[in-house]
């Protein structure tokens, strides 16, 4: 009598082969640009490298003003903007380290940043306050 039954080499018969989704898919590994959190972080920067950028350009403007202020109010205008200069540098570092560290916070990186615009916008009106006084 002949053998009917064929052989699978070790494969399993139609009957048991597993459906398309139940496939087990080979195991992927994330590079670290694919992370959604390394992502938010990148994104973070961007959006806030902008903000500091766009302060950058207002203090720029406002030195301009600084030097064709009165001379009894321009060292201390001067002062204000110095300042203001000074958390701008520190916010872009904090942005530039962020973007080298794939596991920072993209909260903590926003806030640290926030913080320091703040400071940057108090001694900005503060010397734009001066220079209107004067």
């Amino acid at each position: 009598m002949p053998n009917t039954t064929a052989k699978t080499n070790g494969a399993p018969k139609a009957h048991e082969a597993k459906k398309p989704h139940e496939a087990k898919k080979p195991h992927e590994t994330k590079k670290p640009h694919e992370d959604a959190e390394h992502v938010d972080a990148e994104h973070v920067v961007k959006d806030m490298t902008r903000v500091v950028d766009q302060w950058k350009g207002r203090i720029d403007e406002l030195k301009v003003q600084v030097d064709l202020a009165k001379m009894d109010v321009r060292g201390q205008a001067q002062k204000q903007v110095e300042i203001a200069q000074n958390a701008c540098l520190a916010a872009y570092s904090k942005l530039r380290d962020a973007g080298r560290d794939a596991s920072e916070n993209a909260q903590t990186v926003r806030q640290g940043v926030e913080k320091l615009l703040q400071d940057v916008k108090k001694a900005f009106e503060a010397a734009q306050a001066v220079i209107t006084r004067g």
